[in-house]
């Protein structure tokens, strides 16, 4: 199957795609290496989607948007924070929010771009454990994911037809959309990770303790919580307890506590006025050492270097 047709434009929707609904047209940015970039989302929405022809490069940057990238016609690249990805035409690809990554096209083509403010789903019951599979870059092509390509690529057209079009609603029916995609993602995500694995449901006894422990995380991850600790607040062995998270949650108990903890100092990070040593003591760490080591696992760069990075920016 050629799934080309998925994601096909006409002619009349190509010129008319170049035009922002809302008639914006972006500002030149200076140009520098990891730059932090203030997303132009359309005001009060919280996103941006780009129907970008441009041959351009962009060099790295990060921002605290999600992106996400669907080649249209050509290959595009994209690395995010050092790994490479060669794009083609229907792929679809998220990059994490906060990551460093840059996006060069090797020849001529086409793709959408679409920006998107994450934190108004936070609320969400069940998006702790999508936003956890969001932390790393997903890549959901025809030939990866079979199972669920069709329908995350007509869901995003669909998005692309509510933004140019004339719906009063189109706001909250993009949301929708999105919301749909991140749900059919962590589904497939749940469910192939551990097929022969009995999973927890949510309407479950179990499944209802595993979402009270990611709310309790969500509030207390600077305390010094243990895998034996956590499994005894669902009630199941340290054993069974290690599968369940990593095969919901798509990383380890303790790469998930170190992802909310450095999450939480970025936001600390930003404000010029608290040191590195308390955001270090904030976040849960008794090592700045430790702190610092983290901190550039995740993000490709020191805590300081992070902050100079924004506050640079928020001076232009």
């Amino acid at each position: 199957m050629n799934p080309g047709h998925l994601f096909a434009l006409t002619p009349e929707q190509k010129e008319r795609y170049k035009v922002q609904p809302d008639q914006f047209h972006p500002t030149d940015r200076p140009s520098s290496l990891e730059e932090y970039e203030v997303p132009d989302f359309i005001e009060k929405a919280g996103l941006r989607l780009w129907y970008n022809t441009q041959s351009d490069s962009y060099r790295r940057h990060w921002h605290d948007a999600q992106e996400i990238v669907v080649p249209l016609e050509g290959n595009y690249s994209v690395s995010v924070q050092g790994t490479n990805y060669l794009l083609k035409p229907g792929d679809f690809f998220l990059i994490p929010p906060g990551e460093l990554h840059e996006l060069s096209e090797p020849s001529p083509g086409a793709r959408f771009v679409f920006l998107m403010d994450l934190e108004p789903f936070c609320h969400q019951t069940g998006f702790l454990q999508v936003r956890s599979l969001l932390s790393q870059p997903v890549l959901i092509s025809f030939a990866s994911c079979p199972e669920i390509y069709e329908k995350i690529i007509t869901l995003f057209m669909q998005i692309v037809l509510l933004y140019w079009g004339s719906s009063p609603s189109w706001h909250l029916l993009i949301c929708a959309r999105m919301l749909e995609i991140f749900a059919c993602y962590a589904d497939y995500r749940i469910a192939g990770a551990a097929p022969r694995m009995e999973m927890p449901r949510e309407n479950s006894g179990l499944g209802k303790k595993f979402d009270r422990l990611l709310e309790y995380l969500q509030k207390n991850y600077t305390k010094d919580l243990s895998l034996d600790e956590a499994a005894q607040r669902v009630g199941v062995s340290k054993y069974y307890f290690t599968r369940v998270f990593r095969s919901r949650m798509g990383q380890t108990f303790s790469e998930y506590l170190t992802y909310l903890r450095i999450r939480s100092a970025e936001e600390l990070l930003k404000n010029g006025g608290v040191s590195v040593a308390d955001v270090c003591t904030a976040c849960g760490y008794d090592s700045v050492s430790s702190f610092n080591r983290n901190f550039r696992k995740l993000k490709g760069y020191s805590p300081t270097e992070f902050r100079k990075l924004y506050q640079a920016t928020r001076l232009l």
